[in-house]
Order: C-alpha cells, then sequence, then structure tokens
C-alpha cells in the first residue's frame, strides 16, 4: 500500500510514522487494497482535473489526504472501466 501511495501523481514521496500507522489501521479494519489504489487513482484524477485557472496544487504530505476518498470508495466504488480510464489519463499527463 505505501509503494503504491509514493507512485501517485501529486505525492510528495517520503511515507511518515502517521502514514505507516494509517496504512495499519486501513488494514486492521479489512479495507481491500483494491479499494485504497482505487482511492489513489480517483484523488489523483481529481487534482490532475482542478480548474486549470487556479493556482498549482500543493503535494500530498500525507497518507491521511486520502481518507474520504477511500470511504467513499467503500460506499460507491466506480466500475474497473472508469478507473482504468482514469488511469490512462494520469499516464498522459
Amino acid at each position: 500500500m505505501l509503494r503504491l501511495y509514493v507512485s501517485t501523481p501529486g505525492v510528495a514521496g517520503r511515507v511518515r510514522r502517521a502514514d505507516r500507522d494509517f496504512a495499519e489501521s486501513l488494514f486492521d479494519q479489512g479495507v481491500p487494497l483494491y479499494v485504497v489504489d482505487y482511492a489513489f487513482v480517483v484523488a489523483a484524477y481529481r487534482r490532475v482535473r482542478h480548474n486549470a485557472f487556479a493556482a498549482p496544487l500543493s503535494p500530498i504530505r500525507t497518507l491521511w489526504y486520502f481518507r474520504e476518498v477511500i470511504r467513499e470508495m467503500l460506499d460507491r466504488p466506480p466500475g474497473p472501466t472508469e478507473i482504468e480510464q482514469m488511469r490512462e489519463a494520469l499516464l498522459h499527463q
């Protein structure tokens, strides 16, 4: 999970102790890895698609940033086709 996190576009690239603790709590809660992966993709895609006229977004510095998107993916996960389209769009940025 932490490798996925640091390889996500927009992430500063460091893993802190709080990130490890949060990842461990997600594991303990039984959150499937694919849900966390989907959350990373969706959040990164949303950041890339933000208003082009707005100030650039600062890098994501904590895994906690994805907490709400992880909850969203647990409640309403997108279909595999949507996720793959988002992944493709991220690759071409």
